[in-house]
């Protein structure tokens, strides 16, 4: 798959040279790339769905008469979930920025199948529209014809076609949600890969993995520590059924899991009977239910030092010390890159301290630093910046001066939604509404953000931040250091000294100006 990935993406076999294309341009032929993606290949993982938008973006490119100078092809990337990176389409949007390709062609179009292909939300099509009409006399093509996208027609048939998008996602997703939820109340297994401790059939149990958990059921209940018995997960010699290394976090979602007792959980609760008896499995269970309830009941009672939230990063408002979820360990590793984890708390004898996550946990647990230091001296950092920012910004009046106007607008997109979803407008109108009166809407929103950001915060109006900094509650400290910081890189220290180095304390300034929240 991955050969055939390779060859698909590029200039295609046969394109002419840079010089023959501007040639044909002057001829009338439009030089145009194509966009293939698919958002599932797992199933045959051979590629054959963006090998044949390939093949059907070629007959659309030779039926308008146009040359294929490059073709973007994103496998197994969907469109529908936020934070997926495709890279492929990023390439074609830098493509269109600048106007040519990375091999020098000249980029008058895109082809593409279908809309959906390109983009599935409004977002994403507003960053695909900008890029496409950084240049002039630009045409776009897919199997229904070839578009203008210059001209509000052109801009409400995107629209409606995103809209189109969204509700067949939703459909889908509806759909897969009551499929999944049917599956498990008849007790079949649902998971997309095979659990630990069964075979590949899901059902029957692995006799060496399925010991492997079970000891670590009963150990937790005899008194080991979850660490203890990670290690024990690392000594049986098997790896995740990823093949992974063992972490704590792993171990501890295995032996969380209902399924070791043959039950079933479903958004955190158990799939119950119409007696409200949990659903029994098709699946071999490992323990008793009992004994699944029992270490359930440990492991969410467990606590950490520092308030630390082995699940993820600590969020702002919480956490017993100035520093949780800022702290990153900076300890160099042997491939090159840093170790990054996060640190957290931890109390000592006299005070406290910084410390990295044990291997266990995903960290290296070879850097650790007095808490009391770091934070001092991270917080003079965060006053004279605060210092510094009272002394260049004069207090200007309280209220936006376009506040009435944003709020007219508002009101004016709510009454248009409201005779949408009554059916009183038609879908042509209301979209054509909608995208006019969106440009003004965003140039409000981001004039208002900008007019925020250059406001001096209290701390800044008052002129004396030490004084304020002292009557704020430490959720309000971590608040300021979250808006000023994006990290707090810890350095390993010098071998056998034991002195305090502020060095060592790389703080991560944000990029934009920080908004200091109100008290």
């Amino acid at each position: 798959m991955e050969l055939l990935l390779s060859s698909l993406r590029g200039v295609p076999q046969g394109t002419p040279s840079v010089p023959d294309v501007l040639a044909l341009r002057k001829a009338g032929r439009r030089a145009v790339v194509f966009y293939c993606r698919i958002s599932f290949d797992r199933h045959r993982a051979d590629g054959h769905g963006v090998e044949d938008q390939a093949r059907h973006c070629a007959r659309i490119a030779a039926q308008h008469h146009m040359i294929a100078v490059h073709r973007y092809v994103d496998n197994d990337k969907t469109a529908s979930k936020a934070g997926v990176h495709r890279p492929e389409f990023e390439a074609m949007l830098a493509a269109l920025d600048c106007g040519a390709t990375a091999d020098g062609y000249p980029v008058d179009g895109v082809v593409c199948v279908s809309d959906d292909r390109l983009y599935r939300d409004v977002h994403t099509f507003e960053r695909f529209l900008a890029s496409f009409t950084a240049h002039p006399t630009r045409a776009y093509a897919d199997e229904l014809g070839v578009y203008d996208l210059y001209g509000e027609a052109g801009t409400q048939r995107a629209l409606l076609g995103v809209a189109a998008s969204r509700a067949e996602s939703k459909k889908q997703q509806q759909r897969a949600t009551l499929n999944h939820r049917a599956r498990a109340e008849r007790g079949e297994p649902v998971a997309s890969r095979r659990p630990f401790g069964w075979n590949s059939d899901k059902i029957a149990l692995h006799p060496r993995e399925s010991e492997v958990v079970r000891d670590g059921v009963r150990s937790l209940l005899a008194g080991k520590t979850l660490s203890a018995v990670t290690r024990d997960f690392v000594a049986s010699g098997h790896t995740s059924s990823m093949g992974n290394p063992w972490q704590r976090q792993t171990v501890k979602q295995i032996l969380r899991n209902p399924r070791i007792c043959g039950y079933r959980k479903l958004h955190g609760k158990l799939i119950c009977g119409p007696d409200g008896s949990p659903v029994i499995g098709q699946w071999d269970p490992i323990v008793p239910p009992e004994e699944w309830k029992a270490v359930a009941d440990l492991l969410d009672r467990e606590r950490h030092a520092g308030g630390w939230n082995r699940a993820g990063t600590a969020s702002r408002g919480t956490g017993r010390y100035l520093l949780t979820g800022l702290a990153r360990c900076g300890r160099p590793l042997e491939d090159g890159r840093r170790c990054d984890a996060t640190m957290h708390g931890h109390p000592t004898s006299t005070s406290y301290e910084y410390r990295c996550r044990l291997a266990l946990d995903g960290g290296c647990g070879r850097v650790s630093r007095q808490g009391p230091a770091v934070d001092g001296l991270i917080t003079q950092y965060a006053l004279g910046a605060l210092a510094r920012q009272a002394n260049l910004r004069a207090r200007p009046s309280d209220t936006w001066p376009g506040e009435m106007r944003l709020e007219v607008v508002r009101q004016r997109r709510a009454l248009l939604q409201e005779q949408w979803h009554a059916e009183e407008i038609s879908d042509a109108l209301y979209f054509s509404e909608l995208a006019s009166g969106e440009v003004e809407f965003k140039r409000l929103v981001n004039d208002r953000k900008a007019w925020t950001v250059r406001q001096p915060s209290d701390v800044q109006r008052y002129g004396d931040a030490e004084a304020v900094w002292a009557t704020r509650s430490p959720a309000e400290k971590r608040e300021i250091l979250f808006g000023l910081f994006e990290s707090v890189i810890i350095l390993p220290g010098r071998r056998g000294s034991h002195r305090f180095d502020p060095s060592t304390v790389v703080p991560v300034w944000q990029e934009a100006d920080p908004v200091v929240p109100h008290a």
